[in-house]
């Protein structure tokens, strides 16, 4: 019998997304020791086209991308799972450049500087060394970005499980709240050279939702359950979520529940200038968007 992979890659499938593309990349990896598991609608579909017996199919209804991305989790025999979402693709040594960094034995999750399209230019700047990342919450404040992406990241199986997997709950962010709840856990690997090519993301005027990541710190921050050493950055970290958020609201047109996200959520003294400069934001929102009514005609 053979025995399990040194990795399981999850493949969440959604109804009018091509697959072939990513299985193609798949099928082009130097290191060739995982396995794949095919999970949500065409499943099986999925499975019979890449005609490769390490891919196999979980059936049953679809119920979104984390429920896809946790039962693939946790059917995984691997002891690092990675995920491959269908429109994105891996370069030829993207699973060898991540295996790689895992062989000090000391990370909980290994994360790569993905390209923004195939012509795209990365995620994170070229000039951030690979390395170990001892504070995940002050690497991403000194990028500037939330800096994992579900198809760039490998993810210690063991320690997502004991995170709690990807949140299925309404909000937003679920990959980066589950990265923030695996901080928690131990260390992370960065690798800088660009192996993984993420789709572009389609423009969008909807109402963000509010960070789920913010919601979770706040409470793991009120039970003590954040290490010391990562307090004053896990602080930081969930402000400069909620000022984004205002300011994404403010971009929107949506002034008011900017500022209440700015009074209610926001601390000034973590961060005074990127506070003044979203209530500057929000300033001029609300001058370029009167309020619904303030233009109507008297009756």
């Amino acid at each position: 019998m053979r025995g399990s992979p040194r990795v399981s890659v999850v493949l969440p499938l959604r109804a009018g997304l091509p697959v072939g593309p990513a299985l193609a990349s798949l099928r082009d990896q130097t290191f060739g020791d995982y396995e794949v598991l095919a999970v949500g609608e065409g499943a099986a579909e999925a499975a019979s086209l890449a005609a490769d017996p390490r891919v196999r199919a979980l059936r049953g209804e679809s119920a979104g991308r984390s429920a896809a991305r946790n039962r693939g989790v946790t059917a995984a025999r691997a002891e690092w799972v990675a995920f491959l979402d269908p429109g994105d693709a891996w370069r030829e040594d993207h699973l060898a450049e991540l295996v790689a960094a895992t062989r000090f034995g000391d990370a909980v999750a290994v994360f790569g500087n993905p390209l923004l399209g195939e012509a795209g230019r990365p995620l994170l700047p070229m000039s951030v060394p690979s390395g170990r990342i001892s504070d995940p919450f002050d690497f991403a404040l000194r990028i500037g970005a939330a800096p994992l992406r579900a198809s760039a990241a490998l993810i210690e199986r063991a320690a997502a499980i004991d995170a709690g997997l990807f949140p299925c709950r309404c909000g937003g962010g679920p990959e980066l709240d589950l990265w923030g709840r695996l901080a928690l856990q131990g260390l992370f690997r960065y690798v800088a050279r660009p192996t993984a090519v993420l789709a572009p993301a389609a423009p969008s005027r909807r109402v963000p939702a509010s960070p789920l990541l913010a919601a979770t710190l706040a409470r793991l921050l009120g039970e003590g359950a954040v290490p010391a050493e990562l307090v004053p950055s896990a602080r930081r970290c969930r402000n400069r979520l909620l000022l984004d958020h205002a300011r994404r609201l403010a971009d929107l047109g949506r002034p008011a529940e900017a500022r209440l996200v700015l009074a209610r959520d926001c601390v000034p003294g973590l961060d005074p200038a990127r506070y003044l400069a979203a209530l500057v934001r929000v300033w001029r929102a609300a001058r370029a968007w009167p309020a619904p009514g303030a233009l109507a005609g008297s009756p």
